[in-house]
């Protein structure tokens, strides 16, 4: 499976799913970090990964169509720790196959999740 980590994201995500075999390009590694939304969606579709993020404008599918990508996961904003948000995904994948969010809009929350 193939993951785009946004910068936004706690880096420590990055190398869980890299330790467990995902191919995964983390934006906070790039040489030009700081690249804006239509940049980051770019590398996604280009690469038909599944974006992780933390950036509340992905999740408007005029602008970022969810169904171009392999699945947006946003993580809604709250106060979590880096292991919180590790395991809020964590817990995600293990729970759901690809097809189940591919070209979907899937919304993390501390006690639940939405699939659109």
């Amino acid at each position: 499976m193939k993951f785009v980590v946004d910068e936004n994201v706690s880096y420590g995500l990055v190398e869980v799913l890299r330790k467990t075999g995902h191919n995964v390009t983390a934006i906070g590694e790039t040489p030009t970090g700081g690249m804006d939304d239509l940049q980051v969606f770019n590398i996604v579709v280009g690469n038909e990964a599944v974006l992780i993020t933390r950036d509340y404008h992905f999740t408007n599918a005029v602008r970022f169509p969810h169904n171009r990508t392999a699945g947006i996961i946003f993580i809604r904003r709250g106060n979590l720790t880096s292991e919180e948000e590790i395991g809020l995904v964590r817990d995600f994948l293990s729970h759901h196959s690809p097809e189940d969010y591919a070209g979907r809009l899937v919304t993390l929350y501390k006690n639940s999740v939405k699939i659109r």
